[in-house]
């Protein structure tokens, strides 16, 4: 248990004991208003912030508004229960009052303390989301609850989220982190990494929640290029950078649990890039892409680690196990979609995400975990088809 752990067990008994003087009747007008209000700022948290891009600031706004509507909601209904109390004179009813107030009480906290740090787990605070995602308390909590608990909360997420990449573990599993040496410093200015730049394309558009998103993506095929679901969610017609001009694509190929998506394009004479399923731990790699909607950039890397990573689809909705190479190396918003490449020029993986607990640690789907994606986006009769990319994923 860590220092979170503790101070819920801590907070957990002082409600109990609050409950237990209250007595169950107060007990539960207050926690109704608690969860209510908490739901009420867990809905109000999207309308007031949706404007502003994500950022810890944001975070923070959203968390404190569920508080202070949670904490208006409790004081408001407990002093209405207490009223309602006052009426009880019969003593066992009293006794069995206050233990159920207790209980109720606790509970509620429990549940409270569980839906924030979901939220928090997709943030980056520090030490804090370190805290949250290894915390035993909040885990046993979510055991209980429905697997489908989670889901409820994701408007509120994507609020609190303060990146731009879906979620790459369940809420409360610890991250665990390979100790590896840096990439090469030379390796972003060798000729096979640098001859990669003809293959990787920057991708932009319009989701159908009216913000702009843009992402990385590579000819991995004639005509074809690949990217993240993610980056294509709720686009209906992603434009692509490639050969010094812009192209119209349109998707073919689109997997939301698996956080893939293939365009079909006119790619010209862009070479096509190979995929390289041979790399394994401590192997050099360098990632790719256009990272915050910038220049082509290449950032030296190495493998940490293959890793077998439950989690939500791009969506938050069900989990998903995902073969991917933890990464040691700087990956930011806008390399979503673009390759790492091996010191040869080929491709070893997909980034899809960057850590909330490491700034130097990203995450690429293998390229042994694409290929049947990479055979389904080429397949015969993909030249003219068109698949729906649903909602934005954020």
């Amino acid at each position: 248990m860590n220092v979170l752990d503790w101070l819920l067990v801590v907070l957990v008994a002082a409600y109990a004991l609050s409950g237990y003087w209250q007595g169950f009747i107060t007990g539960a007008f207050a926690t109704i208003g608690l969860l209510s209000g908490g739901l009420g700022g867990i809905l109000l948290a999207p309308v007031v912030l949706s404007n502003f891009e994500p950022s810890l600031a944001v975070s923070l706004g959203a968390l404190f508004i569920v508080i202070l509507c949670a904490s208006l909601g409790q004081a408001v209904l407990q002093y209405a229960g207490a009223r309602v109390r006052e009426r009880i004179t019969w003593q066992p009813a009293r006794a069995l009052d206050a233990i159920g107030g207790a209980l109720l009480s606790g509970l509620a906290v429990l549940l409270v303390a569980w839906a924030l740090g979901v939220a928090i787990s997709g943030t980056r605070i520090g030490s804090v989301t370190s805290m949250v995602r290894s915390s035993v308390v909040l885990s046993k909590v979510n055991t209980v609850l429905p697997d489908s608990a989670p889901n409820a909360l994701q408007a509120f997420n994507n609020v609190v989220g303060t990146g731009f990449f879906p979620r790459y573990l369940e809420p409360f599993a610890p991250e665990r982190i390979v100790e590896v040496a840096p990439g090469p410093a030379d390796l972003p200015g060798t000729e096979p990494v640098k001859e990669t730049r003809s293959s990787v394309v920057k991708i932009r558009g319009a989701n159908d929640c009216g913000r702009g998103v843009e992402g990385t993506g590579f000819v991995f095929a004639p005509d074809r290029v690949m990217t993240n679901a993610h980056v294509v969610a709720g686009v209906d017609d992603p434009e692509v950078s490639i050969g010094g001009g812009t192209e119209l694509a349109r998707v073919v190929l689109y997997d939301r649990e698996l956080d893939i998506a293939v365009l079909a394009l006119e790619t010209d004479d862009a070479p096509v890039l190979d995929f390289d399923t041979t790399i394994g731990a401590e192997d050099a790699v360098a990632i790719v892409g256009y990272p915050q909607d910038g220049p082509f950039d290449v950032q030296t890397g190495r493998v940490r680690a293959m890793q077998n990573l439950r989690s939500p689809d791009i969506y938050g909705n069900g989990t998903v196990v995902r073969e991917v190479y933890s990464l040691r190396g700087l990956v930011r918003p806008g390399n979503s979609g673009g390759p790492i490449v091996t010191p040869q020029g080929r491709v070893a993986g997909v980034v899809f995400a960057a850590s909330v607990t490491d700034p130097e640690t990203g995450y690429a789907l293998t390229a042994q975990q694409v290929q049947a994606s990479a055979r389904a986006g080429t397949a015969p009769g993909t030249d003219d088809a068109e698949v729906d990319t649903g909602d934005c994923a954020s």
